[in-house]
């Protein structure tokens, strides 16, 4: 109770996170390229992904030797699976372009939320494995909400967690994101952990 009543308002804590992360140098950063593993299955699996301004995104990731590829050019969402028998491009669901919409945009939710159309509250103070965290709540213009995590130290995301309606099955998805890394002033966790209903993948 002594801490929340010390604790900065959502303002001052929206400002020192976009202080910690870069948020004036990626904003003027035209396009961000990223490579990595995933690791799931006991299999890694190499990735590379591209976004782009405005609202432009690209992941191909290579299985079995079979690159599949989802991408977003800003209006039309694709993706292509050699593993289902064809290597023509196919459209994905609405719930899909919704969540690459997300993914294409490259200063994230938080950022100017409010011209995104989303409104955004400072829920309390938690305990998230020893370390205290800001529990912000987002919802986006439709509907859907998002819980951020936030480090009360260092104001950098260490946790996001989020209920999507995907065709029609309400799905909890979780993020754990660590190893923070500044490349050219701007922090990036180089270590993401996500799944949905429990079941996780790196």
């Amino acid at each position: 109770v002594l801490f929340f009543a010390q604790a900065q308002n959502l303002d001052e804590i929206l400002k020192n996170h976009y202080d910690a992360v870069g948020q004036e140098k990626l904003a003027k950063l035209k396009s961000l390229t990223f490579s990595g593993k995933v690791l799931q299955g006991g299999m890694e699996l190499p990735f590379n992904m591209y976004t782009a301004r405005p609202l432009k995104f690209r992941m191909d990731i290579t299985v079995q030797g079979q690159k599949i590829i989802q991408a977003y050019d800003g209006e039309n969402v694709w993706y292509i699976n050699p593993m289902m028998g064809t290597m023509d491009p196919q459209d994905m669901s609405p719930d899909q372009l919704k969540d690459m919409k997300k993914q294409a945009d490259m200063d994230g939710d938080l950022y100017n939320y409010e011209k995104k159309g989303s409104t955004l509250e400072l829920v309390g103070t938690e305990d998230f494995e020893g370390t205290e965290v800001y529990k912000l709540k987002l919802t986006d213009k439709e509907g859907d909400i998002t819980y951020y995590f936030m480090d009360s130290e260092t104001f950098v995301i260490i946790k996001t967690t989020a209920k999507r309606m995907v065709q029609g099955t309400e799905i909890e998805t979780e993020s754990l994101l660590s190893n923070y890394q500044m490349i050219d002033g701007v922090a990036f966790p180089f270590s993401i952990s996500s799944g949905s209903n429990g079941q996780m993948m790196v």
